[in-house]
């Protein structure tokens, strides 16, 4: 599989190579996947505190608070997914000034790289979750009597109102999650783009502003006039998954000026204080767009040289398996999360379990990468120069 993409601009040469891209997609997975080890398999704040630890400890725990930002991560991943969707148009814009769209194409593309897998975890999960329940239940049942856990727990199952929108492609859309796989709301939000995209195509041929416009529109009328829903949450984070697909017309059509990294440094130091304030609903929707843009144009303005890194290839490597790794940890988790509660009625208070499972986790889904989502891949967009 080729990696890089040569793209002749102005009869100018210009490279530029998705390494970087993979290599973010698989530190953001494991981020998540820390975030809910560190969650499911680690005393709370609450009980840490009331025994007394030593400093190495007590630093150890206080910083893996850092891990608390799964959600900001899934906000990077819908940036990312609007940047490669809309990659090969904006190719064909750069060039021609006008696209193509094979919708037949399109959808049979996407749904034969994505169902299988999504189809395999919806397996892995019920039969995961129906062994965790028979052997396990306390945690299943959200009767453990942690507030957080019991709270979150009480919305996953195999009820109708779960296993419906499961099955039609939309989990978690009517407020229950498919057995504990909460993780899979955001494919509900994908899946939802990907149908918006061909009509959002038909706009943007009207011009730039008409297409991007639109959507920030659609945003800001969904929170001002629909009440609390699923589609008006999908359509107010739709201007972040566009920020994706602008930045994909802005990089085939020019080379990024130098100190866009700087830039988008400071933007995202920005959003990230932003974010973490006491902002109205649209202001941080704001901010979350400016986040996840602004991190992907600092890694897509990263020097080659750091490709050659080994923690670079490492997480170039689980950005490949990074989609069987987002959407089959979860389950795996709160299995040994079941089992270490039933058995010693807590969750440990040091984060060895929770590193252990992490690197289990890893293990199982290589091979559940291996067993069905590689066989499902498509060969990355190359463009070449004339």
């Amino acid at each position: 599989m080729n990696y890089t993409m040569t793209l002749l601009i102005k009869n100018k040469k210009k490279v530029l190579n998705l390494k970087s891209l993979d290599a973010l997609r698989g530190l953001l997975a494991l981020y998540v996947l820390c975030g809910h080890a560190r969650w499911l398999l680690w005393a709370g704040h609450s009980e840490w505190k009331q025994y007394i630890h030593p400093l190495w400890s007590n630093i150890i725990a206080y910083s893996s608070g850092c891990f608390r930002y799964g959600h900001e991560a899934v906000i990077i991943f819908f940036v990312l997914s609007g940047f490669f969707i809309h990659l090969r148009v904006s190719k064909q814009l750069a060039e021609k000034n006008g696209f193509q769209l094979d919708i037949v194409y399109f959808f049979k593309r996407r749904f034969h790289r994505l169902i299988p897998p999504y189809v395999f975890a919806l397996l892995l999960t019920l039969i995961v979750d129906l062994i965790g329940r028979a052997l396990y239940p306390t945690l299943y049942h959200a009767a453990t009597g942690d507030v957080l856990l019991d709270n979150n727990f009480v919305n996953k199952g195999f009820s109708w109102t779960s296993i419906i929108p499961a099955l039609f492609l939309l989990p978690s859309s009517l407020g229950k999650d498919f057995g504990t796989n909460g993780p899979f709301w955001s494919l509900s939000y994908e899946f939802v783009y990907y149908l918006l995209y061909p009509l959002w195509l038909t706009i943007r041929r009207f011009g730039t502003w008409h297409g991007y416009l639109t959507g920030i529109s659609l945003a800001l009328a969904s929170i001002w006039f629909l009440p609390s829903s699923f589609i008006r949450s999908i359509l107010i984070h739709y201007p972040i998954w566009l920020s994706g697909a602008i930045i994909a017309e802005m990089v085939v059509r020019k080379r990024l000026p130098k100190w866009t990294i700087l830039i988008s440094c400071f933007c995202s130091s920005i959003a990230f204080i932003a974010i973490n304030l006491n902002l109205s609903e649209s202001f941080k929707l704001l901010f979350y767009t400016l986040l996840g843009s602004s991190i992907l144009l600092i890694v897509i303005s990263l020097p080659i040289i750091i490709f050659r890194h080994p923690l670079h290839r490492f997480l170039e490597f689980l950005g490949i398996e990074s989609y069987t790794i987002y959407i089959c940890h979860f389950p795996l988790v709160a299995f040994v999360s079941a089992w270490t509660i039933e058995t010693f009625g807590a969750r440990p208070m040091n984060g060895w379990l929770a590193i252990g499972t992490v690197a289990i986790t890893l293990l199982l889904c290589h091979l559940f990468f291996l067993l069905c989502e590689r066989h499902f891949m498509h060969s990355r967009l190359k463009i070449e120069s004339s």
